[in-house]
């Protein structure tokens, strides 16, 4: 979908490209000022299909079966995991939703559908996503089917859509960052085959960055650098892992890190501008310090040494 996303960007020029890209009174997150008329084609409708059902072969061959899926079937059943990784893995659940809503987009929009409608359908086929891994989960022995997961997968599919049309997002984005600190996972997982990077809830951490510059007034602006960001993280301590743990051992982490935002810089070029959604939700190495449950400062976060 991202070979996608480079393609469309490439490829479907623009009537103009406004200079105040994501940083105007009334516009967040469109690419243009206005909605490019939709013209529906549905070659590139069948083409988006075909895609996204080849990425879901290939997830599904590289990534889910040696994690989970290979485990030996059960009936299905239901199992809200509100225990494990101290509900951090809704957070892993969320950011999923938010790249899935993201390629839907740019693969609806190519097709030519309207914006609106773009967002709409990106964020209930994220959904469909989530209720389909959710349903194989549900036949897994150790795993089960979660309405809280797939919840937290929908939010997360609707998110570029509000970073879109609702105001807040102007002044916070949400990111997420990882660094294997710990082999505590690898090391300790019971998984059948080998471990997949995504259920690593120790060595990630998900934020909340917040963009001061577009808060101050016009006279402070120009002192302020435009891309500087502060952002506040969530992580897990090892023991959150491990469920025979003592539940006082088993804690959230909280960081306070600068941050970048990457839309500060507002290229002009589509692709560049597309590019650049994509980073901004990732959580570049700065320095941050840990706040809770102790202190620890770090030069580079979330790289620790």
């Amino acid at each position: 979908m991202f070979a996608l996303v480079c393609l469309v960007q490439s490829t479907q020029a623009a009537p103009f490209d406004p200079p105040t890209w994501r940083d105007s009174t009334w516009d967040y997150r469109s690419e243009d000022s206005v909605d490019i008329r939709s013209e529906v084609s549905w070659w590139k409708v069948g083409g988006v299909g075909a895609l996204t059902l080849s990425s879901y072969a290939a997830a599904y061959v590289f990534v889910f079966a040696k994690g989970w899926w290979d485990n030996d079937s059960s009936h299905f059943h239901m199992e809200n995991d509100f225990e494990y990784a101290l509900n951090l893995d809704k957070f892993g659940h969320f950011a999923a939703g938010v790249i899935l809503g993201e390629s839907f987009y740019e693969g609806y929009r190519w097709a030519g559908l309207s914006e609106f409608k773009s967002y709409l359908f990106a964020g209930l086929s994220a959904m469909a996503t989530h209720i389909a891994i959710d349903v194989k989960d549900g036949y897994s022995p150790a795993w089960g089917f979660s309405i809280f997961d797939v919840l937290s997968g929908t939010l997360g599919g609707f998110l570029p859509m509000a970073e879109r049309y609702v105001p807040v997002f102007k002044y916070v984005d949400l990111k997420w960052s990882y660094w294997i600190n710990s082999t505590y996972f690898y090391d300790k997982t019971t998984h059948r085959g080998e471990a997949v990077f995504t259920d690593d809830y120790v060595n990630q951490t998900f934020w909340a960055s917040f963009k001061p510059y577009r808060l101050l007034p016009s006279v402070v602006q120009k002192y302020y650098p435009s891309w500087l960001a502060f952002a506040a993280g969530l992580s897990i301590n090892e023991k959150a892992m491990d469920f025979h743990a003592d539940d006082a051992d088993r804690r959230r982490e909280v960081y306070l890190a600068f941050d970048y935002d990457l839309e500060a810089f507002r290229p002009q070029s589509r692709l560049a501008r597309s590019l650049i959604k994509y980073l901004n939700y990732f959580k570049l190495p700065a320095p941050a310090i840990q706040v809770y449950p102790e202190f620890h400062w770090f030069l580079l976060y979330p790289i620790k040494f």
